[in-house]
């Protein structure tokens, strides 16, 4: 996997405080893998009373999909909702994939809405799974929890749990217009899952085979970045939306989850940056390469032929000091990155005091992300960033607008959170990013091994 640091401005005023953008790009290559390793797969289905007629029938319909598309050795289960929760297909291999469609078709709407229940059934059966194997949750409901656990900060404890024990990853379908948005997003984002908002029961069967073909072609697995803050840092902030581990030696660590092949990612942080002199006390003049600012320790496995490999990598994020007004030019490549990332944090801040009833607030917070991205002066490069903030502007003031669209706009803000070039995008066509657009599938080489073209380091 190839690894590269990207700031928005690599040289900045020496002598002056100011924050500095970066994104960490992780490109995985074109998978060369001979055979593709068995993955574990579970369909967690709300099936209460309000996925009753249309909505119902199309989760089986993607879920009959799924079953077609899974491979000889791939595990399959099953587990349908409502006040109870059960188990409709124990994890398995799926030698009789049209007797598991039959049972997929007999799943009946119910009453109401235990969706923890039925997430821990799921967990359960993906337990049975060979260590070693990739595991995932694919959760849908269209409700709110109203039958067993049912406070958010314990559900997410849960679900977190599964990821740290269990390596269960967690993707989460928030279907029509009555589920609860906030806590989807929040169990998706605890493990590094994806969070879908569908507000058209068609859109179902696209997702389901998003999840099991991303599934599929994972070729990077538990990707961590450990940063380390040097000289002149006053503080480092992380775009992406979730909280890092604080380890012992004082470093802060993120995890950023699993990669398809022919991937890119873009983890994206903000440094506060202290003034820098030309000449720091003590030290020779600037290198070419510029100060030093963080360390960051980046480490994954990597699926091969033949097992799992674990590597480890160190990059340098540095900033060069000039006293040259010249030499203060944006990186395009950069903005492209890092702009979606800082619009969505902008949009989450603005949602929060809209939420509080701050409306005039909300709406200075996106008028002056505008002016920001706008400031720039790279239309091209800051145009998703634009458009995610022009609408939310738009959409925020008016009370029925706002909550009509509410659920839409914490999707497109967590999409925009971490950028990745082969996440599918659940919104509304016109309004996909230009990062989402998937590239064309490509077939593996057969007989030839996935040794990586570049080392961690990018070197």
């Amino acid at each position: 996997m190839k690894t590269t640091i990207n700031l928005d401005y690599q040289a900045i005023l020496a002598n002056t405080a100011q924050p500095v953008h970066f994104a960490l790009l992780f490109e995985t290559p074109e998978s060369t893998l001979e055979r593709p390793r068995p993955v574990a797969f579970t369909l967690v289905l709300d099936r209460s009373g309000s996925m009753m007629g249309e909505p119902l029938e199309a989760a089986k319909a993607a879920a009959r999909g799924v079953i077609r598309n899974l491979r000889r050795d791939d595990l399959f289960s099953a587990v349908a909702f409502d006040t109870e929760a059960r188990t409709i297909l124990p994890l398995a291999t799926v030698r009789d994939k049209e007797a598991a469609i039959k049972v997929i078709d007999g799943i009946r709407t119910g009453g109401c809405t235990n969706l923890t229940a039925g997430w821990m059934l799921g967990r359960d059966e993906l337990k049975k799974a060979p260590a070693g194997t990739l595991r995932r949750l694919l959760l849908l409901s269209d409700g709110l929890l109203n039958q067993g656990i049912t406070g958010p900060d314990q559900v997410t404890s849960i679900v977190g749990n599964g990821l740290e024990v269990e390596r269960i990853r967690t993707s989460c379908l928030g279907f029509g217009d009555g589920y609860d948005e906030d806590l989807m997003a929040r169990l998706a984002a605890v493990t590094n899952g994806h969070f879908y908002d569908a507000n058209a029961a068609e859109k179902l069967p696209a997702i389901f085979e998003a999840e099991l073909d991303g599934l599929q072609q994972t070729v990077v697995m538990n990707l961590r970045v450990r940063m380390k803050r040097l000289d002149f840092v006053d503080g480092m902030h992380y775009l992406g939306g979730t909280e890092p581990l604080l380890l012992p030696d004082g470093r802060q660590e993120f995890a950023l989850g699993d990669l398809m092949a022919d991937e890119t990612l873009a983890a994206v942080f903000r440094i506060d940056v202290l003034a820098i002199p030309e000449l720091a006390p003590g030290r020779p003049a600037a290198t070419l390469d510029g100060e030093a600012l963080l360390e960051a320790e980046i480490l994954y496995d990597e699926i091969v032929d033949g097992g799992i490999k674990s590597v480890t990598g160190m990059r340098t994020v540095r900033v060069r000091p000039t006293q040259d007004a010249a030499d203060l030019k944006v990186n395009e490549t950069a903005l492209s990155w890092i702009t979606p990332s800082l619009a969505a944090r902008i949009v989450a801040e603005a949602m929060t005091k809209r939420d509080a009833g701050q409306v005039d607030e909300a709406r200075r917070i996106l008028e002056k992300g505008i002016t920001r991205m706008e400031a720039y002066g790279r239309p091209e490069e800051t145009g998703d960033a634009l458009r995610l903030l022009r609408r939310t502007l738009e959409q925020i003031g008016d009370d029925n607008t706002f909550f009509e669209s509410r659920k839409s706009m914490l999707y497109s803000g967590r999409a925009f959170m971490i950028p990745r070039t082969r996440a599918h995008w659940s919104g509304l066509a016109e309004e996909a990013p230009s990062f989402s657009k998937r590239p064309p599938r490509r077939s593996p080489k057969p007989g030839s091994t996935n040794e990586p073209k570049q080392p961690a380091d990018g070197k």
